[in-house]
């Protein structure tokens, strides 16, 4: 009996790990996102206004 509780705590801890090592990346990449978006929209933006003059 003591086997199997052992062998479902380490399931629920490597689960568990992997969910917040999950959560964490995906916070990461969305900022990452969001920043690399906002830089390209700058140029964009600068460009074309560099090429109406």
């Amino acid at each position: 009996m003591s086997e199997i509780k052992g062998q479902l705590l380490g399931i629920i801890l490597v689960l568990s790990i992997f969910l917040t090592v999950s959560v964490a990346l995906t916070g990461i990449f969305t900022n990452m996102t969001n920043s690399v978006e906002s830089k390209v929209s700058e140029v964009v933006e600068f460009d074309s206004s560099s090429q109406s003059h």
